[in-house]
């Protein structure tokens, strides 16, 4: 089985970690990545076959899988590459947001097209993925594409399309949601004396600490948040300034924002 790995920037090297710490070989895995400063770092960092664009004589069959992990903005351009090897037995799984399965079956000329919208986690087999599937597939064909978001993580099949652009906004963007009330946490602490390493691992432990506990237990976000929250205690302190400047609105008119742009890309 081959993957042929299209775009490989954050996203696709996360991908690409997960590829090869699961059971995929090295051979087995090409990577195609139009930056020339980059590929001389992708071939010692993967020891994989790294490509400038797509190689004219590259034969693909049943059972191998093309990932497209480009940029929106350059699935035309991606998809015009890829057209002249794609058989009918190739299955294309697209981890690009706001581009819909219709638009790559008419850009690639097949109908077998699988979406799915990992994150970030996937370089350590965490991401928390959303994949849609259209019929028309074939059992063989759908396994071999589980397999490969499998790898990156947990995953989340979805019945309408059109929750991939949902899961893109709140999974695909979450960890800089995450990273940006880290920063807060973090700059709160060093100027109130911690060290920039110290308060940067006192927030880190923090989130993993919490993670731990959502984990191992059964409950909600609100109700661990309501088991920390003592009345009139610091937590309470806290939360009621955010309730004042209404900042679960504010957060959640910004993950809509993401959503709004995800919709928008359709049209890019």
């Amino acid at each position: 089985m081959t993957v042929a790995l299209v775009g490989v920037g954050n996203l696709g090297k996360a991908v690409a970690d997960s590829l090869l710490a699961a059971s995929y070989r090295s051979e087995d895995v090409i990577l195609i990545e139009r930056a020339e400063k980059d590929r001389d770092y992708l071939a010692q960092r993967y020891g994989c076959r790294v490509e400038a664009e797509v190689p004219a004589g590259l034969q693909l069959g049943a059972g191998d899988v093309v990932v497209l992990t480009v940029k929106p903005q350059d699935a035309q351009g991606a998809c015009e590459g890829l057209r002249p090897i794609i058989s009918p037995d190739v299955v294309v799984l697209s981890c690009m947001a706001g581009v819909p399965c219709h638009r790559l079956q008419a850009l690639l000329g097949t109908q077998k097209i699988i979406r799915a919208m990992p994150n970030l986690g996937a370089a350590f087999q965490e991401s928390a993925s959303a994949v849609f599937i259209p019929e028309g597939l074939s059992v063989e064909e759908i396994g071999h594409v589980s397999a490969i978001i499998n790898s990156c993580g947990k995953a989340w099949r979805v019945e309408r399309e059109e929750l991939i652009d949902v899961a893109t906004a709140v999974a695909g963007s979450g960890p800089a949601y995450l990273c940006w009330l880290a920063e807060q946490l973090e700059n709160v602490a060093i100027e109130s004396g911690f060290s920039r390493h110290d308060a940067h691992a006192l927030v880190l432990q923090t989130f993993k600490g919490a993670v731990s506990v959502l984990e191992g237990s059964d409950e909600t976000f609100t109700t661990l948040r309501q088991r920390v929250t003592s009345p009139n205690g610091t937590t309470a302190a806290a939360l009621s300034v955010l309730e004042e400047r209404v900042a679960a609105e504010h957060v959640r008119d910004a993950v809509r924002a993401a959503l709004r742009r995800a919709r928008e890309l359709q049209s890019v």
